[in-house]
């Protein structure tokens, strides 16, 4: 398959599909030999991805590639796929550290406020290997340094797409920690600098909207417009790339 546009999407939804399918908690086996990478498909990675390969290969190249979101969720109905659970980083990465407690752990990114929160409420959780923190400003080569300084077992990227995908693949590579994570806005709503959308806005997939009422300067164009472009990358592709039907029941 040609690394256009379409040919991309089609392969971001297989991959979020088959790792969403096969994740547990279990699946994490930790090993010395190779870094594990954790990341996670929202609708905003699938239209980057779409213009910019730089930003599909460290997704398609992780071990673990999950589903984040209802756009996705709707776009992975409409290729045929099977529903997955929504495995977003807020709810999801406390239960990773949680099952991997005891493990070295770093977080970069956020602010140094944040960071400071999280370290508190991560202790509160018994919690308290934290090695290092750092925020989200530097350039990808201090985080390397840092890395080979501390030798984190785990380390958290909240730097926001694509700067914590592109670092995530350089630590996997050179094998700098055993597990990596693309933690996106994840230190900001564990620290509750930023509050979360209430449970039941959750549940029915809107927590976008309390994100874009809360933070409309920021987020406006991302789940305005952006949204537009999604869904037009979606139908677009669809249309000119759709899977056969032989295909699909091997995911149903």
């Amino acid at each position: 398959m040609s690394s256009d546009g379409s040919s991309r999407v089609c392969l971001l939804l297989e991959k979020t599909f088959t790792d969403s399918k096969k994740w547990s908690l279990e699946s994490l086996a930790l090993s010395d030999k190779q870094a594990i990478c954790v990341a996670f498909l929202n609708a905003h990675a699938v239209t980057l991805s779409y213009s910019r390969e730089e930003i599909f290969t460290p997704l398609m190249s992780g071990d673990f590639l999950l589903r984040d979101g209802i756009g996705v969720k709707l776009a992975l109905k409409l290729f045929g796929y099977a529903d997955t659970d929504n495995l977003n980083g807020t709810d999801l990465i406390p239960k990773i550290l949680n099952h991997l407690s005891g493990k070295e752990i770093s977080i970069w990114g956020a602010s140094d406020v944040a960071l400071t929160e999280c370290k508190r409420k991560l202790a509160e959780n018994h919690i308290e290997n934290i090695v290092s923190l750092d925020h989200g400003f530097h350039d990808p080569e201090h985080y390397v340094r840092m890395a080979e300084e501390r030798n984190p077992e785990i380390v958290v990227l909240c730097m926001g797409m694509p700067k914590q995908e592109k670092l995530a693949k350089i630590l996997q590579e050179r094998n700098l920690c055993r597990l990596v994570i693309c933690g996106g806005g994840w230190a900001d709503f564990y620290s509750e600098n930023k509050k979360r959308a209430p449970l039941w806005v959750r549940k029915i997939s809107m927590e976008w909207l309390h994100r874009l009422v809360c933070e409309p300067r920021r987020l406006g164009r991302r789940y305005t417009l952006g949204i537009l472009d999604f869904f037009y990358i979606i139908i677009k592709t669809y249309a000119s790339r759709r899977p056969s039907t032989k295909n699909m029941d091997n995911y149903n």
